[in-house]
This record gives C-alpha cells, sequence and structure tokens, in this order.
C-alpha cells in the first residue's frame, strides 16, 4: 500500500484559520496587531503571515496585512463554477430583465444570509450588498425565506440573532408568526427594515443543496411592495432554477 503521507497539520490550519478570519472581520492589521486579535505568539503570527504572503492568499503593503488576490480568485471559482450557480444564473439574469430591480440569489449559513449572486442595475447603488457578503438572515426577505422552510425543532433551537435572545432560547412570537405567514404565502418579504426606503420580495427554492438557498428582488418599498406581479416573477423563478437544478445536480446524473 502507498504511503498516505504525513498527517495534515490541523494545528497550523486552525492557527491559518484565525489569522484569516481577524482579517476578513477587521480588515488590515499590523503584525502587532494580528497577534493580539488571534492570540498568537508574535513569532507564530509572523511566520504564518508571511508564508500567506508567498501563497498570495494575503497582501503586505503600508497599511499591514490584508486578503490578497489568490483568495478572490479561488473564491470567485468556487462560486462562478458551482453547479448550482449554473443553474440559476440565466433564471437570475431574466428577472433581473423583467423587473429592472436588483436580483440576490443567497444561501442559509447558519443564522446568516450569504449573498452567492447579486444582479444590479440602475438602482443597485442603494442595495449595499456583495457576493460573498453576509447579513443576519432573520432582518433580509431572503434570509426569513430560507429560515421559513427550516424545520420547527430548528428553529426552536437556534436565536439566528435576534436582538434579546441568548443562545438555545426559542425566536420570539414574532418572528415566528412572520415565517409561519411566509411559508404558507411562500414569499417573504423586507419593509424597510434593513435600509429605510427599501423593499425586498423573496421566494425559497425547493432544493437545498449545497444549503437551503432563496431569490429576492429589492428596489424602492413604495414599487416592490405594492406591486403584486412582483411576488409571482419571484415565484416563478425560484420554481425555474429548483427545475434547472434538478437537471444539472452532478449527483443525480453521475
Amino acid at each position: 500500500m502507498a504511503d498516505a503521507g504525513p498527517p495534515i497539520p490541523s494545528g497550523a490550519l486552525e492557527r491559518t484559520e484565525l489569522i484569516l478570519e481577524a482579517l476578513e472581520t477587521i480588515g488590515p492589521m499590523n503584525l502587532t496587531e494580528v497577534a493580539a486579535r488571534t492570540g498568537l505568539p508574535i513569532s507564530t503570527a509572523h511566520r504564518l503571515l508571511e508564508r500567506l504572503v508567498r501563497m498570495r492568499w494575503l497582501a503586505r503593503n503600508d497599511r499591514g496585512y490584508e486578503l490578497g488576490v489568490r483568495l478572490f480568485e479561488l473564491g470567485s471559482q468556487t462560486v462562478r463554477g458551482h453547479w448550482f450557480h449554473r443553474a440559476a444564473l440565466p433564471i437570475l439574469r431574466e428577472l433581473h430583465r423583467r423587473t429592472g430591480l436588483v436580483v440576490h440569489l443567497g444561501f442559509l449559513d447558519g443564522a446568516d444570509t450569504v449573498y452567492w449572486e447579486r444582479i444590479a442595475g440602475a438602482v443597485g447603488a442603494r442595495v449595499p450588498t456583495t457576493v460573498g457578503g453576509r447579513f443576519p438572515a432573520h432582518r433580509s426577505a431572503v434570509g426569513k425565506a430560507m429560515l421559513s422552510v427550516l424545520p420547527s425543532d430548528v428553529l426552536d433551537t437556534a436565536p439566528f440573532g435576534v436582538p434579546g435572545l441568548a443562545p438555545g432560547m426559542r425566536i420570539d412570537d414574532g418572528l415566528r408568526h412572520e415565517l409561519a405567514t411566509a411559508f404558507a404565502d411562500r414569499v417573504a418579504f423586507d419593509r424597510s427594515e434593513s435600509i429605510s426606503g427599501l423593499g425586498c420580495v423573496a421566494t425559497a427554492v425547493d432544493y437545498d443543496v449545497p444549503a437551503p438557498a432563496a431569490v429576492s428582488v429589492c428596489g424602492p418599498a413604495s414599487r416592490v411592495l405594492s406591486d403584486r406581479r412582483l411576488i409571482l416573477a419571484v415565484q416563478e423563478a425560484a420554481a425555474d432554477i429548483a427545475d434547472s437544478a434538478r437537471r444539472l445536480d452532478p449527483a443525480l446524473h453521475s
């Protein structure tokens, strides 16, 4: 049997993760700041930082260390190359063409919405989302659409960042009622909760691979929340994405 090689140095990987998460959260930092933020010894932090610079995962400049181009390249390839993204993208583009609004595809990661795609257009400047960005799921239409399809026992054991709730406590009755309504009607709303004057309409995609996902349109609340045709357009797009995913899912065609 061939030698499998030395075991993966899990300690080094964990320390690298600490550094990357710190720089993602805080932004550029110098060596002393990285060591203080991560709790790593200065010598260890310096060795890992310089190695990551050589790998182009980090960049070093007059502001200190920051996330590098290679991480962006890898992330972009992961997003753009994933079969689910390929299944959804033509449908998202058509939804944007039909509505002229900002279109999002998001997936659920813990208590957060992570934006997988964003097609902006003329009103995009008013919607400060980015591909790969996170937002508390209970505060966005696309997030509430995904939460609405989770089993009730999952909701009972997760706070989802609701103010005043400690880990392990139940979500509040107001949010529970809103999610139940979203599930029954197959549509969730953001009624200027995240940004004043902004409205969003979202529907969950009935295909939770690789994670619960949803599609939304966002724009001026005066238009988005009063035009019921947008609800139908988003629901149709979500259904079309699910159908496209079933055709492209490699697990079904291997």
